[in-house]
């Protein structure tokens, strides 16, 4: 269940591992969907808020309630069966078993990657991917989307300046 959330919230949110790793149950706010990044946390030191679509927060709720009611906001969310923190080479490792299983190379970052590209794909804008990835300049942002022939293809169709024209 552990591993289910993790990959959900990753692909919701485009979190960093490291970042996700370090959340406390208190940095969610499961009633409006959403989740703080404190500074501390945060790779750029700057705390940032993310939305959480309400699939990502069922898994939460659930995943949260499994956890021993002694752990409170002492133990990360993603944390060892034991209470200790989890690495992002732990999770590396987690993935990449489960990649073995389901055929298809998995990593933390791959997962970022994925929902860059289909946050753009699905009409975000690059200003909001940026800040979303907690990027403090747009040049990391491009490295994270590779549009393919076809992303641009259906972007001209659907914003090419003919089309207000001809209509």
């Amino acid at each position: 269940m552990r591993d289910y959330t993790l990959i959900l919230l990753t692909l919701d949110t485009g979190i960093r591992p490291s970042e996700a790793l370090a959340l406390r149950p208190n940095d969610f706010n499961l009633i409006s969907g959403w989740l703080r990044i404190p500074d501390g946390a945060a790779k750029t030191r700057v705390s940032r808020t993310l939305n959480i679509s309400p699939v990502t927060v069922d898994a939460l709720k659930r995943f949260i309630r499994m956890r021993p009611r002694s752990w409170a906001n002492k133990v990360p969310v993603f944390s060892t069966e034991s209470g200790n923190k989890l690495n992002r080479h732990t999770w590396g490792d987690r993935l990449e078993r489960h990649s073995k299983k389901v055929g298809v190379h998995i990593t933390p970052y791959a997962l970022r990657h994925a929902f860059a590209l289909e946050f753009i794909r699905g009409g975000a804008s690059a200003f909001s991917l940026q800040k979303t990835l907690g990027h403090v300049d747009i040049t990391m942002t491009k490295r994270y989307v590779a549009l393919a022939d076809e992303d641009l293809k259906a972007d001209h169709v659907k914003a090419s300046p003919l089309n207000k024209l001809i209509e």
